[in-house]
């Protein structure tokens, strides 16, 4: 199973080491994930993003080779760009693609041992490979989906990992309200992520932080929040389109039971001739 973490990242060179560190330092299967980062071509800080990424060596990545991933394009929101990591991490290599997908932030810190195994065997459970998975936070703990998992199957259903029409938040709640529709939410407290974030009291705000909420562009939380109920509608038939991919699949199932058992029984299930 191939997991790839798409993170968008501004000004935040060191925290973004940070998350990637703590990513391959508590996997188990090191090799079968990847990091996609996508770094604003005018972020203040982009040289210090192409000197990490050129020097930095992290300890446990020796024996595994190339896995993480900067992509250095425009300026745009991150409801845009996590679609940018998205679609190089499925499509973009021919030796390499991602079944799982992550959606990542350079404030979190990955902290449970092996989580890529324990994200496997739950992921077990979904014959139909449609899911909305999500890890503790220490912030919203199951009431919330904040980092929303998902898998290939859903990407392509859809044809997107997030919709594109936000300036920065609610993108998760967009994928979180899509489950709750078709009844697939899965929290997963065996795994902590923690998102370090500013209303916690443990980080102080930053740039980042202020760019989204208090600069003369207002907070574009509220501005996204008026998107969001604006567009129930598109979620709606974003939820139509995988519950026909679920159901798609148990009518498959149930075809090849039925036929395994007539195989079985060597017995016919046509109509019964009427006694004469």
């Amino acid at each position: 199973m191939n997991i790839a973490i798409l993170t968008p990242s501004r000004q935040r060179p060191g925290k973004l080491d940070r998350l990637i560190d703590s990513v391959y330092e508590t996997a188990s299967k090191k090799n079968s994930i990847r990091m996609y980062n996508y770094i604003d071509t005018d972020d203040p800080r982009i040289k210090q993003y192409r000197n990490n990424e050129k020097n930095n060596v992290f300890p446990h990545l020796l024996d595994v080779g190339l896995t993480v991933f900067n992509v250095y394009d425009k300026p745009q929101s991150v409801s845009k760009s996590w679609n940018v990591l998205a679609k190089k991490a499925m499509y973009e290599s021919k030796e390499w693609g991602a079944d799982v997908l992550i959606m990542g932030n350079d404030d979190q810190i990955y902290k449970t041992k092996d989580w890529d195994i324990k994200l496997q065997k739950e992921l077990e459970q979904f014959d139909d490979d449609i899911y909305c998975c999500w890890f503790e936070d220490l912030i919203n703990g199951k009431s919330h989906c904040s980092f929303p998992i998902i898998s290939k199957k859903w990407y392509e259903t859809l044809g997107y990992f997030t919709p594109g029409v936000f300036h920065f938040g609610y993108n998760d709640t967009w994928v979180y309200d899509i489950a709750k529709r078709i009844d697939r939410c899965h929290f997963i407290p065996e795994v902590t992520v923690e998102h370090l974030h500013f209303s916690t009291g443990k980080v102080q705000m930053d740039a980042t932080y202020n760019r989204n909420r208090t600069e003369k562009r207002g907070n574009l939380y509220h501005l996204d929040k008026v998107i969001f109920d604006e567009t129930s509608d598109q979620r709606a038939q974003a939820a139509e389109k995988l519950r026909k991919c679920m159901n798609e699949f148990n009518g498959s199932v149930t075809l090849k039971s039925i036929k395994s058992l007539k195989e079985s029984n060597n017995c016919s299930y046509g109509i019964m001739p009427h006694p004469h």
